[in-house]
């Protein structure tokens, strides 16, 4: 009976340890950010912390107004539940503000990455931003590596002014010309993909895809024009991004 009473015991104790390790050993738990703010959502607008955000949207446009760029993973996650993920516009802006927040914080931009785009297409992503913003610059006259991608997006950026961005800034989507049924809302696994253009301040419009899961959520499927080079600058960017 004592044998019984103490296997028992040493059982509880081994199964309360790989709990407790599971537990602590979860990269991807928010609070590891040490991150407490209370997002607070009034209609389309979502405040987190002194950093606000606004989502404008039709049935051909979409219009993300911002404050800064999210600074957390557990700010990102709120993003994109209560505001922008079920948003065909809002989740491109996810995306292009997860690309930010890799040029700051590989770790945290890559969570980011994961999360709003289709996972076959995250790799991808993640491996053009390692270009994009390479943890040691090479030739300074190397047009690939530019820290202000995200910034040449944002409305008031253009190539003549190095893009500084008006602020708050502001990223504007509207449907492509030649995309059918524009504004129909039925979706299946693999079935019809949404293009939407986006202005990028000096540059032309690019288009980007986004296609919606069965589960509802909208992920990013192809954002190859992204992270394509946006025309040089001559001399230093002044990196003034919130």
């Amino acid at each position: 009976m004592l044998m019984k009473t103490l296997r028992r015991i040493a059982t509880a104790l081994a199964a309360m340890a790989v709990l407790a390790s599971c537990e602590y050993f979860r990269i991807d738990e928010p609070e590891l950010e040490n991150d407490t703010t209370v997002p607070i959502l009034d209609g389309n607008t979502l405040t987190y912390g002194d950093h606000q955000y606004t989502l404008d949207e039709t049935a051909t446009e979409g219009t993300v107004t911002f404050t800064h760029f999210p600074a957390t993973k557990r700010e990102f996650q709120f993003l994109q539940s209560e505001l922008l993920g079920q948003s065909q516009p809002g989740t491109l802006a996810l995306e292009l503000m997860a690309f930010e927040v890799f040029r700051r914080d590989r770790a945290k931009g890559k969570k980011c990455v994961e999360m709003c785009t289709v996972s076959a297409y995250a790799k991808q992503v993640i491996s053009n931003l390692e270009q994009k913003f390479p943890e040691r610059r090479g030739d300074t006259g190397d047009s690939y590596w530019q820290p202000y991608l995200v910034a040449s997006f944002l409305a008031g950026a253009t190539q003549e002014n190095k893009y500084q961005p008006e602020y708050p800034y502001k990223l504007s989507f509207t449907y492509s010309t030649n995309t059918p049924n524009q504004g129909e809302e039925s979706y299946t696994f693999g079935g019809h993909v949404y293009h939407w253009v986006t202005t990028r301040g000096g540059n032309k419009d690019y288009k980007a895809s986004v296609i919606r899961l069965y589960d509802g959520d909208v992920l990013v499927h192809g954002c190859a024009n992204f992270y394509l080079a946006a025309p040089p600058i001559t001399g230093n960017w002044e990196d003034t991004l919130k």
